[in-house]
């Protein structure tokens, strides 16, 4: 038994059709990953991928050898389960199948595109925002998992907020960004 685990590993252990369990596994080590400036580019790439591949109806998830090869070492993998394995025990106990049309093949196009959005947004170097859509595509892998079109609801509406609070941000970085370039242009003409 080595030291580390590859995606290639962690895709042959979800099986054929299971991007819900891909998500889970993949948000998981997002949401801590803003706490380390840089990690967000390498763990987020394959939730690009996968949101992307889940949008255009692929029948299993993929990824490219490269990213597939990436290890993670089975200690890190097993102090992450362990930090979230209560919460999400909880939560999968609540968990059930229910308004199954916002998890059928048409919906799960449509949570891979509000994926691949949230995706963009962890893909971002910017420290501690990864959590509010790393938790997103976590709660959407959970929803499609369990046929949960409750929690998918709810997955919406983190990702509609998250959407939102990241727009009212960048806005008022440029809004910033725009009165200082005018100030100086006046002061320097």
């Amino acid at each position: 038994m080595s030291g580390s685990v590859t995606l290639a590993d962690l895709l042959v252990a979800v099986g054929e059709r299971s991007f819900g369990a891909l998500m889970v596994l993949l948000a998981i080590p997002n949401m801590v990953a803003g706490l380390i400036p840089g990690v967000s580019i390498i763990l987020g790439l394959p939730l690009l991928l996968v949101s992307l591949q889940l949008l255009v109806g692929a029948d299993r998830p993929w990824l490219p050898r490269r990213l597939a090869r990436l290890e993670i070492r089975r200690a890190d993998l097993r102090r992450m389960v362990e930090r979230t394995l209560s919460p999400l025990q909880r939560l999968e106990r609540a968990l059930k199948p229910r308004l199954g049309f916002l998890t059928a093949p048409l919906a799960e196009r449509l949570i891979g595109l509000t994926c691949l959005g949230l995706s963009m947004l962890v893909f971002l170097p910017i420290p501690f925002a990864n959590l509010l859509p790393a938790t997103g595509i976590l709660l959407f892998g959970f929803a499609m998992l369990e046929r949960d079109g409750l929690l998918a609801l709810v997955a919406f509406a983190l990702a509609g907020a998250g959407a939102a609070l990241f727009g009212g941000v960048a806005f008022a970085f440029f809004m910033a960004a725009g009165h200082t370039v005018r100030q100086f242009g006046l002061a320097g003409g």
